[in-house]
């Protein structure tokens, strides 16, 4: 019989300074584009999509940096004392590795000219950095289980063989952290299942009529980002929406399925959608865009749209999936 698992201890607060770390990165990364800019605010239209001069003519964050920079706060205050640590610094890892990965051959390319071969380095060093992060992040979350109200040396309530409090046996874990993980309510996993799907299933849509309406030749260019890129740090955007959209498709399902993992990658998801869709609205807004809503192209009306949509459903699946419950666990008698 199956039996559901925790992150060690130890485990849990490693894997929160592996994530600390990632903010801190992202965080620096932030700062200096604000040193660099004449505005504040011109980061944030640059964030948005919208053209903004910075000191040196260089930008090295998009707007994925403070997206990133939340999702890491929240997760590395959580996992130290979440049961969910595991599916926490997996899901973290995972979006990590997914969205830092184009960085490694795109700063080493020979198109990227005109920038300081030293900046180019410390991001290339940063960016190397954070892919072995995430790896470890995955690792460790995969390394660090052990079944849920397990305690150290085996024995005793919550002891190795499985007949802890997690379990209805003797009294309540010491560690809140070492309870099962808690799984989304039936609503609330129906709810992200829905709107996850639809999210992942409008970004694949926008991402094929692209390709249709480019061909290959030119889209291909989305995915690796060669010379489309706008800030070093940034991800191409067709490789951003199909890893999103992949991310969020996982966590619809599992969410369907009521998986425990569901509840803090679908949050991940539900932070990235959202976070889609406040740029773009943005953007939308600078150009005053919805005054002029009807005078607008069909194709701009809709990718108006969708900005909005994905902002509204990144919101609702926060909320559907911020409550939790645990299904009752089963006993794992020793054969």
């Amino acid at each position: 019989m199956g039996q559901d698992r925790t992150l060690a201890r130890g485990a849990r607060v490693f894997g929160a300074l592996l994530i600390a770390v990632l903010a801190l990165l992202s965080l620096g990364w932030i700062i200096r584009d604000f040193t660099k800019a004449d505005e504040v605010t011109d980061v944030w239209w640059s964030w948005s999509g919208i053209p903004a001069r910075s000191e040196d003519g260089v930008w090295t964050t998009s707007f994925t940096e403070p997206t990133l920079l939340l999702m890491y706060a929240v997760a590395a205050v959580t996992a130290a004392r979440s049961s969910s640590a595991a599916a926490i610094l997996a899901g973290t890892g995972t979006v990590t590795v997914l969205l830092r990965l184009p960085g490694l051959w795109n700063l080493n390319a020979d198109w990227l000219q005109g920038i300081s071969e030293g900046l180019k380095s410390k991001v290339l060093l940063s960016t190397s950095t954070m892919v072995v992060l995430g790896l470890v992040l995955v690792i460790t979350a995969i390394a660090g289980r052990r079944p849920a109200g397990a305690l150290p040396g085996g024995y005793g309530p919550g002891g190795g063989y499985g007949y802890g409090s997690a379990y209805g046996y003797g009294g309540p874990p010491a560690d809140p952290a070492e309870e099962p993980p808690a799984g989304p309510t039936r609503g609330g996993g129906i709810t992200a299942f829905v709107l996850l799907a639809a999210a992942a299933g409008v970004l694949a849509a926008w991402e094929i009529y692209w390709w249709q309406e480019r061909g290959w030749d030119v889209y291909k260019h989305t995915l690796t980002g060669e010379r489309s890129l706008v800030a070093l740090l940034d991800v191409p955007g067709g490789w951003y929406s199909w890893a999103l959209a992949a991310v969020a498709l996982v966590a619809a399902v599992a969410a369907l399925a009521g998986a425990p993992f569901s509840r803090p990658l679908g949050l991940m998801a539900g932070t990235l959608v959202a976070a889609t869709g406040l740029f773009r609205v943005s953007s939308a807004w600078k150009l005053k865009l919805f005054e002029r809503f009807d005078d607008l192209e069909t194709v701009r009306q809709l990718n108006v749209a969708t900005g909005l949509f994905a902002l509204v459903v990144g919101l609702c699946v926060l909320l559907a999936l911020s409550h939790g419950e645990r299904r009752p666990a089963r006993p794992t008698v020793p054969l």
